[in-house]
């Protein structure tokens, strides 16, 4: 069975592809799909999954096209992808609804027949005619997180850390302070989303000094993420994959 997992950044893309590994125990493949940048597959067993970043929320809803397309017109199981899982941060209710409304455009506009009504954080299931004329099976899954609150997935991992040591917690906090304040006229921190990423930096660059200025990737993948049970709890419907 092929299984596709789409997410908005790096950060996202570094630790599923860590998560998937540690946990999961999927093994690398190859690179993947070229629609996709980054991207890589796994393997476990006869099952196949492919993991790609597309860049910012505004360009996951037209990979999720592409992908519903090329099931369309797949002639042959190999092509065609099961499972299809979406990560996403949750900005604002808004523009979550607008997310949700547009995939089930994507669904109707391309005849996927789903057996329910469509839902964030849980497995969707459906059907969808390929090439051959059959209807294939499909479950989708939309994974919005946080779950409960607004922010960005290194927001939640902030939280997730501080959960489990107060020491810590108090090294976030005071870093956040730090960011909120420090450039008051927004000449460098011009975005929530830049603000996001520098707490998530300066927290790290506290923990992991030595490697404060490698790539944001290597400090993501010498993270045990998965002793956090914030984290496990969050990503154990890919588990099902």
């Amino acid at each position: 069975m092929n299984s596709i997992l789409i997410c908005e950044g790096s950060t996202d893309f570094v630790l599923l592809q860590y998560f998937m590994r540690g946990v999961f125990e999927w093994e690398d493949d190859m690179m993947g799909p070229g629609f996709l940048r980054p991207s890589r597959k796994f393997k476990k067993g006869n099952n196949h999954l492919t993991i790609g970043g597309v860049g910012g929320c505004s360009k996951i809803i037209p990979n999720l096209e592409k992908i519903i397309e090329s099931n369309s017109l797949s002639a042959s199981d190999t092509e065609y992808y099961e499972k299809i899982v979406i990560v996403t941060d949750r900005d604002d209710v808004e523009t979550e609804n607008n997310f949700m409304q547009k995939i089930e455009e994507i669904l109707l506009r391309h005849q996927v027949l789903m057996s329910q009504e469509f839902t964030g954080n849980e497995w969707n299931s459906g059907t969808l005619k390929n090439a051959r004329n059959e209807q294939m099976p499909l479950k989708i899954l939309v994974l919005v997180i946080p779950f409960e609150e607004t922010g960005a997935l290194e927001t939640f991992l902030l939280k997730a850390i501080g959960k489990q040591s107060e020491y810590d917690k108090n090294i976030i906090l005071k870093g956040n302070d730090f960011v909120d304040t420090v450039d008051p006229d927004k000449r460098y921190l011009t975005s929530r989303r830049y603000i996001t990423k520098a707490k998530f930096d300066v927290y790290f660059s506290i923990r992991t000094p030595s490697a404060f200025f490698v790539e944001r990737q290597n400090i993501l993948k010498g993270i045990e993420w998965e002793k956090y049970m914030e984290i496990q709890k969050c990503f154990e419907k890919l588990g099902e994959l």
